[in-house]
């Protein structure tokens, strides 16, 4: 794996390639982390500001002054009590006159007194309609007080058409909270403050009714959408509740365009994160929930990201050309090494071959004849090539002349340049190898006691000596010889050729004396 790395690394184009990749994946990869990560920060935010907005909600109802006015007077007022159980007539001046009060301090829309039998007693209303005589019985705010528990209904007003509050608290029979309750003290309000504060969180802001329904936004296209799919028996059963006035009664209910319980949400072909929270109005049918979008390609700017991925991309391209230098370093000394090994062992192989030939040429010199000296050089041959057999041709006029052999009986005594393999080597003075491979069939034959073959290869070579032809070599070799074994090998004939050339001269000298 290292030196296929290493092997990639040494190439200069793909290696920068390989680089400038990396460096475009880990940039890819640190805008979208930059990106996420600061998607999570905005939704952490986002829930935090929607925790205070859910609380500010509170404090403008469940909480809210209004909500403790009318608990105090369902706790302390005689009047109220008595009137709530019709110990005395209803619309009593004293009653009346709380009412309006207690309106007017807290610019409530109208204010009324229900009995234990959910009719109510005495009414006081901004428009001049009092609402005294109407049976709220079945109207969950007044349930919910009926079991002690002080609670916002939010509802539209079938009379007004409007969207409204609706804050009740019990009224006991004692000065304690305790005993069950003997009637509601109801105070019903506008959506004004509410809206103020969907406007004021500066994001897409919805109240959302246990039903799911959209009762405010300050996207007023929003209000009465459902969020959710919407079925034919969810449709019929938010139309049973008459708590929304005639918003669906003369059209199907629409979905909103996004998931309220998703994290992220696409809406108009933008990104939004959704938060939600819950707003605990005491409601019979479940809680109410206050949702906020928010734009992200508004509160996140690209140029940080852009930064993150362009700091992240340098780096990896910065480490990826350090380990292609540390890689093409450890390239170029393992190729460094291998190259003093392999100088190493040529230099070993070339001092073995100087001494081969200083062995052979050593033998030559105390060969005292010319034959002796074939018999000595023929007998190397196979020694150091496994020449199988050979023959020692020497020049003289137009012919060759066998001077002697190696394991060849039947060796030619004379051949003329020219004629055949043999002739045509002396003729044209250059080695020639015949691979018998490559042949049809071969006139060469190797015998033995046990019988014949076909040599591997045979090595036609002429003795030169100064450009000089002194005659030719034939050898019979089991394999092919390489480069080195043909080098080695022209090496022997140089000495071969000073051998015979000696012996020539040797020769002459004898004849010149006079016997």
């Amino acid at each position: 794996m290292i030196r296929a790395l290493e092997s990639f690394a040494t190439r200069p184009r793909q290696g920068w390639a390989a680089a400038l990749a990396i460096a475009l994946a880990v940039a890819v990869a640190a805008a979208l982390g930059s990106h996420a990560a600061r998607e999570r920060e905005r939704q952490s935010q986002l829930q935090t500001a929607l925790q205070r907005h859910a609380i500010e909600a509170m404090s403008l109802t469940l909480d809210g002054n209004l909500m403790g006015a009318i608990a105090v007077l369902g706790l302390v007022q005689p009047a109220i009590k008595r009137e709530s159980t019709a110990d005395i007539p209803p619309n009593s001046p004293e009653v009346q006159a709380l009412l309006g009060s207690v309106a007017h301090a807290y610019q409530a829309q109208g204010l009324f007194v229900v009995g234990i039998d959910g009719i109510v007693k005495s009414s006081w209303d901004d428009s001049g309609k009092p609402s005294t005589g109407l049976q709220v019985k079945f109207r969950p705010y007044f349930q919910a007080a009926m079991l002690g528990r002080e609670n916002v209904y939010a509802a539209i007003s079938l009379s007004r058409d409007e969207h409204a509050l609706y804050f009740a608290a019990p009224i006991y029979p004692d000065m304690l909270r305790g005993g069950n309750p003997v009637g509601a003290v109801v105070a019903r309000t506008g959506m004004d403050q509410l809206n103020r504060l969907l406007a004021s969180t500066g994001k897409t802001a919805l109240l959302l009714s246990p039903q799911g329904v959209v009762f405010g936004s300050n996207r007023k296209e929003w209000q009465g959408r459902l969020a959710g799919p919407v079925t034919p028996q969810r449709t019929d059963d938010i139309r049973a509740l008459r708590q929304f006035g005639k918003l669906f009664e003369e059209r199907q209910p629409v979905s909103l365009p996004f998931d309220v319980h998703a994290h992220v949400a696409t809406v108009d072909g933008r990104r939004h994160i959704v938060a939600s929270a819950p707003v605990n109005w005491n409601d019979p049918a479940g809680g109410w929930q206050l949702v906020l979008l928010e734009d992200l390609s508004r509160t996140i700017a690209p140029g940080p990201i852009v930064r993150d991925a362009l700091a992240a991309g340098a780096g990896a391209l910065l480490l990826a050309l350090m380990v292609l230098r540390m890689l093409r370093s450890r390239a170029a000394l393992r190729l460094s090494s291998a190259q003093l090994e392999q100088l190493a062992h040529e230099q070993a192989a070339r001092a073995e071959r100087k001494m081969e030939q200083a062995h052979v040429a050593l033998r030559l010199q105390q060969a005292e004849s010319r034959e002796e000296g074939i018999t000595v050089f023929l007998a190397e041959c196979h020694r150091m090539f496994g020449a199988l057999q050979g023959a020692v041709y020497g020049a003289e006029d137009d012919r060759l002349r066998l001077l002697g052999s190696y394991a060849a009986g039947a060796a030619p005594a004379s051949v003329a340049i020219g004629e055949g393999l043999l002739g045509q080597c002396a003729r044209d003075r250059q080695p020639r190898v015949i691979d018998m491979a490559t042949q049809g069939g071969s006139p060469w034959r190797i015998r033995s006691g046990l019988g014949d073959t076909e040599p591997a290869a045979v090595l036609l070579a002429p003795v030169l000596l100064q450009a000089r032809l002194l005659g030719v070599v034939e050898l019979a070799l089991p394999a092919p010889p390489g480069a080195a074994a043909l080098k080695q090998f022209a090496a022997v004939a140089d000495l071969l050729a000073v051998h015979l050339q000696f012996a020539r001269r040797t020769a002459r000298t004898a004849d010149a004396v006079p016997q």
